[in-house]
């Protein structure tokens, strides 16, 4: 029977723990999202999110816009800012700065800063290097140090050339990003493949967990603490089987809409190394150490009575560090 003293102490350690995770979920948090017309922006943070929290078009840009969605997930405030035509060939380029002065006024804080570009190009276009030009002299290097790389349409490529274009394709965006704020900060930024229609890419992996742990790696402290608590409750355990959800999907030119069946992401499944990354992030983030060898064993018995008043986000915070987000099936 374990010490009712260790017990009282463990309990006490939880109950601050909680709090400190309630003050993280009253934060907020802002990404910005980069990239040409169709590319896949919206379609992969919806994904990341597990909601619709920035729609999705399938249009050729005419203007540069700003575009800036409030949402809330689970008592967690946050907003998603596209920059439709920023990346884009148009007409309007005389009006950059303006465009990006907008930005600004839309973001008191960017948090995380996505660059999402096809897979399967070959090279990088000549918008998206004006547009890595224009990001580099609004908001000066910095902006890339909370910044990743994210290659869509992954899928288009089979197992054989997919490695080799993810290498060559995030050395080719480094390489340009690096014109502007050096190549110790160019080489430092990740990169991710996904594919929205389906939940593995070619090599067989799971993109989401890859995604979800170098977003939240590489956000700003201001504002991780507060993504992780809008999403821990889909954090499990790894599974074989893809899920299926209904999507609306609207076909570009007719006035019905189509309704499809596609393999969509809704859980985010981390393996044992992505799952060490984020613990290890969500302690930097809230302060945590080690704890003293009496009360680690008395964390296991007391997690259920703290959670029974605790519960959500910040229960399921609480139960991903001590470990009980994966089952005996690790």
């Amino acid at each position: 029977m374990l010490d009712p003293k260790l017990q009282a102490e463990a309990k006490r350690f939880l109950e601050n723990l909680s709090e400190k995770f309630n003050g993280e979920k009253g934060k907020k948090f802002t990404f910005l999202l980069v990239g040409r017309t169709g590319v896949g922006k919206s379609s992969t943070v919806n994904s990341l999110m597990g909601e619709a929290v920035a729609p999705i078009g399938d249009y050729e840009p005419t203007t540069m816009e700003v575009k800036s969605y409030e949402n809330e997930i689970g008592g967690v405030n946050f907003t998603v800012i596209d920059t439709p035509g920023l990346c884009d060939d148009l007409e309007e380029k005389g009006n950059d700065y303006k465009y990006l002065e907008r930005i600004r006024l839309n973001a008191d804080r960017i948090d995380l800063m996505w660059f999402v570009t096809r897979l399967d190009d070959t090279r990088v276009q000549s918008d998206e290097k004006r547009g890595i030009k224009l990001i580099s002299d609004a908001f000066k290097p910095k902006i890339w140090e909370q910044a990743i790389i994210v290659f869509t349409f992954a899928n288009n490529l089979n197992n054989e050339k997919y490695s080799i274009a993810l290498e060559k394709r995030t050395e080719l965006i480094r390489k340009e990003i690096a014109k502007y704020a050096g190549v110790t900060i160019a080489n430092n930024i990740p990169s991710v493949a996904v594919d929205n229609m389906s939940e593995f890419t070619p090599d067989g992996e799971r993109w989401l967990g890859e995604l979800y742990t170098q977003v939240y790696t590489r956000m700003a402290r201001e504002g991780a603490g507060a993504f992780f608590m809008s999403t821990v409750e889909r954090i499990q355990v790894p599974k074989v089987e893809p899920e299926v959800v209904e999507k609306i999907v609207y076909v570009p030119g007719e006035t019905v809409t189509e309704t499809k069946h596609v393999p969509v992401p809704v859980s985010i499944y981390l393996n044992e190394r992505q799952e060490d990354v984020v613990k290890q992030r969500t302690n930097e983030i809230l302060g945590y150490t080690a704890m003293g060898a009496g009360i680690g064993s008395s964390i296991g018995s007391v997690i259920p009575i703290v959670g029974s008043f605790i519960g959500g986000a910040i229960g399921a915070g609480i139960g991903f560090l001590f470990g009980q987000s994966r089952s005996k099936n690790r």
